[in-house]
This record gives structure tokens, C-alpha cells and sequence, in this order.
């Protein structure tokens, strides 16, 4: 169920919902049904999300966070290296500035993501292309999170990596 605040915060919201199933003005009159003792009905959830969420929520949770935190970190700045050594730059230049858990890496003068992004996916990898309207075509992004990072036993940002080095080899013959 929901607070009394809570439902006197959506009652005073000045924007619409943003979504159908999760608004509180369909499930409030449900709610006042269940309490009042009349049966009624809106929607059913996506049990199938309710059980990923639990999942999730149980794995990220199995550890203390700051030891995830730290994975992240760690992988990010072997990465990060691995860029360095390449002699290429990341979109973000302040270390500050820089995610722990994705390296955005500015591609050479003249290399395009559809240079790279095929070689690294040859060799088993999947690599983003850019987002950024304006220089979209000027980086590729390297995510390092979640179970490539956490997960036990695994080497994913590792093998991510010496893909990473081959490939730029072989485009920039």
C-alpha cells in the first residue's frame, strides 16, 4: 500500500503521470475498494519484472556495496590503462569526470565506429557506438559493469580488452 503522504504528494503533483499501469490515479480507487472490502481489479503487474527486480535487488545486495563499488572501479581503471597504452583519449579528459562503469574512447583521426565496431564484434566483443549527436561518429563506448565485472570466475572486461588492442591493430594497418 502507500502513505497517506504519498498519496497527498500525488494529489498535488503538477505534471501528469508518466506511465499508465504504475499511476496512481488508476490503482487509488483500487486500493479504497481493497480497504473498504469491495473486490475490484485494475491490472496485473509483469510478475515476470517483479521476480527480475527481487533477483537483481538479491544479487547486487549479496555483498556489501562498497566492495562493488570497488570492483567497478578496479575494472574501469584497467581500462582506462588499456586506452592509455593505445595512445587514444577518452571523451571525458578529467579523471573526475570519468564513469566507473563505461569508457567512452575518442576514435583517431579518420577511423568511424563501423571501422572498429565489427572487428571487435568479430572477435567475440560487443562495443557501443557514440550517442552524442554532434560527435557520434567520433567515439565507441566500452562498458565494464554488472556481472562482466562482479561476476565470479570471469574474465569478460579482460578479454574485452586484448580484443580491444588486436583490433585497433588490425584498422589501423
Amino acid at each position: 500500500m502507500v502513505s497517506g503522504r504519498a498519496i497527498q504528494r500525488f494529489q498535488n503533483r503538477q505534471s501528469p503521470p508518466a506511465s499508465y499501469y504504475a499511476s496512481m490515479a488508476n490503482w487509488l480507487p483500487i486500493m479504497r475498494n481493497y480497504e473498504a472490502g469491495k473486490p475490484s481489479y485494475f491490472a496485473t503487474p509483469a510478475t515476470q519484472l517483479v521476480h527480475a527486480l527481487h533477483t537483481t535487488l538479491t544479487q547486487v545486495t549479496s555483498k556489501p556495496l562498497a566492495e562493488r563499488f570497488e570492483a567497478h572501479k578496479a575494472a574501469s581503471q584497467r581500462v582506462k590503462k588499456a586506452v592509455a597504452e593505445l595512445g587514444l583519449q577518452q571523451l571525458a579528459t578529467k579523471p573526475e569526470d570519468q564513469a566507473n562503469a563505461m569508457t567512452a574512447i575518442r576514435l583517431p583521426e579518420g577511423m568511424t565506429p563501423p571501422d572498429i565496431l565489427p572487428v571487435l564484434a568479430k572477435k567475440g566483443v560487443v562495443f557501443a557506438g557514440g550517442l552524442h549527436k554532434e560527435i557520434a561518429s567520433k567515439y565507441i563506448r566500452f562498458g565494464h559493469m554488472g556481472v562482466s565485472v562482479t561476476g565470479p570466475g570471469r574474465d569478460d572486461v579482460d578479454k574485452a580488452i586484448v580484443a580491444m588492442k588486436e583490433a585497433f591493430a588490425e584498422v589501423r594497418k
